[in-house]
């Protein structure tokens, strides 16, 4: 038996998300189970509004590019580049991955470990600073992201310094600063201990460059670089990269960009979209590999479809094994129309 379907569902956040590029109170993710043999494998293909791809082109995609003889014959790695979008090749590779572990007899807990530090927590931005305050104050994490771009910057990370003077703070500017305001806020931040700065500005080679040979603090891409060919232009501009499965095409490609950053050596960050507790445990196989981890999506949903991931001392722990499909999720699986079933 081989039946094969994908639905999109929303996942509604805790607080509203408010970033550089716009504002969501939530995400709505495809989500693809693939029954093969009585084995059973999800994959999951996240829908980010600001990469300009929608839940219908991924729904599309997936059921134009999945064939039975691809699933059958286990092809993972070798079928990202037939997919249009990323976000799709990552639901698709990650459920063959877990099938390939079944066949082997192996449990897909092998594809975890617990990881050696812990994860960052994202703080979106509010634009009344006592909110974020209060956001860093519970979340219970010594490791926090807040998201840049915006006017009052430099204000409200003194503030939040002044308040938690022995935090770590890493900062994600999602390209919300031009090159002249990177190059002032970069100077400013100096003074406040941050520990790196993600995608300060949509630049070019040479501005990228430019603003890490003024900073103290590591530059990180993370839109800038989502290939091989991405990284290999940036290699010699910034500290490191941000790797995501969904945009890199799913856990194997991920694993060779990280290769070919580290050889090219540049630090990376393991990170992730607004994904479910299945991304991030298909993500967990990849975390000793990396220097950074922000592997935190869980903790911002409000109903997460999948149950199973706990964090322990701010470190996400999940076996694949152990992870339990909400009968949310469940419903709409046996509802929707499969687009392969034999």
């Amino acid at each position: 038996m081989l039946r094969v379907v994908a639905v999109p569902l929303k996942l509604a956040l805790k607080n509203p998300f408010h970033i550089a590029h716009g504002s969501s109170e939530y995400r709505e993710n495809v989500f693809l189970q693939i029954i093969h043999d009585r084995k059973i494998a999800y994959g999951e293909a996240a829908v980010v509004p600001y990469y300009g791809v929608s839940k219908e082109q991924i729904l599309e995609d997936l059921r134009r590019t999945i064939t039975a003889e691809m699933i059958e014959n286990r092809e993972a790695l070798s079928t990202v580049n037939q997919f249009a979008h990323s976000m799709s090749a990552c639901a698709y590779t990650s459920a063959i991955q877990a099938l390939q572990l079944l066949d082997a007899g192996q449990s897909p807990q092998t594809l975890s470990t617990t990881l050696r530090r812990g994860s960052s927590y994202t703080i979106a931005y509010q634009p009344d600073v006592s909110e974020m305050l209060e956001s860093i104050h519970t979340c219970a994490f010594s490791t926090i992201k807040l998201k840049a771009g915006f006017v009052d910057d430099i204000h409200r990370i003194r503030t939040i310094r002044e308040h938690f003077p022995d935090l770590k703070i890493r900062l994600d500017a999602n390209q919300g600063w031009t090159f002249e305001q990177a190059r002032r806020n970069i100077a400013e931040l100096s003074a406040f201990n941050i520990e790196l700065i993600e995608e300060p500005v949509n630049g070019t080679v040479e501005q990228i460059r430019s603003l890490s040979e003024l900073s103290d603090i590591p530059i990180l891409l993370d839109e800038t670089v989502q290939t091989v060919q991405d990284l290999q232009s940036y290699a010699q501009a910034a500290s490191g990269i941000v790797v995501k499965l969904a945009k890199s095409g799913g856990p194997q490609a991920a694993r060779i960009l990280i290769e070919e950053a580290k050889q090219s050596g540049l630090g990376v960050m393991l990170s992730c979209m607004i994904e479910s507790s299945l991304g991030i445990a298909h993500a967990l196989a990849l975390e000793h590999l990396c220097k950074w981890v922000d592997l935190d999506a869980p903790t911002l949903l409000a109903d997460d479809v999948f149950s199973g991931l706990v964090y322990q001392d701010e470190l996400p722990v999940c076996p694949l094994s152990s992870l339990v499909p909400s009968e949310r999720l469940l419903k709409a699986f046996a509802m929707a129309k499969p687009f392969i079933e034999v």
